[in-house]
């Protein structure tokens, strides 16, 4: 660990006991790398989690075939949607390609999972105790993995959930993969459930990540349980999440909570707080203090980061003051809560990125309604 970044995340893990429901730098699936497994190409061994299995890893997959794929032209970023869509049709030609391809992709997913179980290494050298923890809990608690994220979605999401759990079978590390309920949606289920206390009959939501921010009203029946979330259309960040976008990016987010919030309006008894998902980790109901990435350096904007948000949101939805109470949840942590009360289960995250986050007990988080879903607008 040479880097400035990394040694922040070392210094991190020193000063904080392990807690599985609050993950911190060390946790990230990015930096792990694959070792030497049966079935895996040689050139694949030492690789990370970030050259194999990002978004731009799987485009890189498909980049060679757009032609027979029939994508020409289409911009590279929804080519993994695009390949979302050939599989689920009926030209027998392309969409064997396509099934080709996601499964070379879920074959990555099932190794590195399995890098994970089995690697006697970690990133830190002696490793350092919140490091063996974290890995521990891998093998111990997560007994079933839940696919989420962007493209867990669809058939894609089902062939790489299938052929990762074959590589596991191979390797001699049965898990239980399954694939999750609105897999898109799971930090902003995570956040509606988080909301306390009861008494309101609906929240603000909102899920911040490197590409788009996700936003939502999560509706409250009588009992306090999750009835409905009315998914608004996400928001394009651009190329904000960029280095040096810092100031750009504060101004979008509260722009767009703000619009939100008016967007409820007055009628309805909305709850003050709002759970703000983050591509980053929190630490204190805010992004970690460590310059890796466009909200960990959101700090750079006031040194009460938390304060200055509520302020700015306040008065640009015309709120009373002290009416806004944002607190910032690690996009991960939040999204496993979407699943608290599941057993012996953890969550991977195939977005933009990777993301990890483990099950917490269904105590102290808000119940699903028995038809709850997701409802765009």
């Amino acid at each position: 660990m040479n880097s400035r970044y990394e040694q922040q995340a070392l210094e991190d893990a020193q000063a904080h006991r392990f807690d599985p429901y609050h993950l911190r730098p060390l946790a990230s699936f990015n930096r792990r790398q694959l070792i030497a497994l049966p079935g895996l190409d040689e050139d694949d061994v030492g690789k990370a989690g970030w050259e194999l299995l990002s978004n731009l890893a799987l485009i890189k997959l498909i980049q060679p075939h757009v032609r027979t794929l029939q994508l020409e032209g289409a911009p590279d970023g929804d080519l993994p949607q695009h390949l979302n869509t050939i599989l689920a049709g009926l030209d027998g030609l392309r969409r064997a390609l396509a099934e080709s391809i996601a499964e070379q992709h879920g074959r990555r997913v099932g190794y590195l999972i399995t890098s994970i179980l089995l690697s006697p290494h970690g990133l830190t050298e002696p490793m350092v105790a919140w490091e063996k923890a974290y890995l521990e809990a891998w093998r111990e608690r997560a007994q079933e993995i839940v696919l989420g994220g962007g493209r867990a979605n669809g058939r894609l999401g089902q062939v790489i959930r299938d052929t990762a759990h074959r590589v596991l079978i191979q390797c001699g590390r049965g898990r239980r993969l399954s694939l999750a309920d609105h897999p898109s949606y799971l930090p902003t289920i995570g956040a509606a459930r988080s909301v306390l206390p009861s008494g309101y009959a609906a929240a603000a939501v909102f899920d911040f990540g490197g590409t788009k921010a996700k936003r939502g009203i999560a509706f409250f029946d009588r009992s306090g349980a999750l009835c409905r979330l009315r998914v608004l259309p996400p928001r394009d960040l651009g190329n904000l999440t960029w280095e040096g976008k810092t100031a750009e990016l504060g101004a979008a987010m509260v722009a767009i909570m703000a619009d939100t919030i008016r967007a409820v309006g007055p009628s309805i008894n909305l709850a003050p707080t709002i759970l703000c998902s983050v591509a980053a980790y929190v630490e204190d109901g805010e992004p970690v203090r460590i310059d890796r990435g466009a909200y960990t350096s959101l700090h750079h904007l006031s040194p009460d980061i938390r304060a200055w948000f509520c302020a700015q949101i306040g008065a640009a939805a015309d709120t009373p003051r002290g009416a806004v109470q944002i607190e910032f949840v690690h996009d991960c942590d939040v999204a496993a809560c979407a699943l608290a009360g599941r057993p012996n289960a953890a969550v991977l995250m195939l977005g933009s990125a990777l993301g990890v986050g483990f099950v917490s007990p269904a105590e102290g988080y808000r119940p699903l309604a028995e038809r709850f879903a997701p409802e765009q607008v």
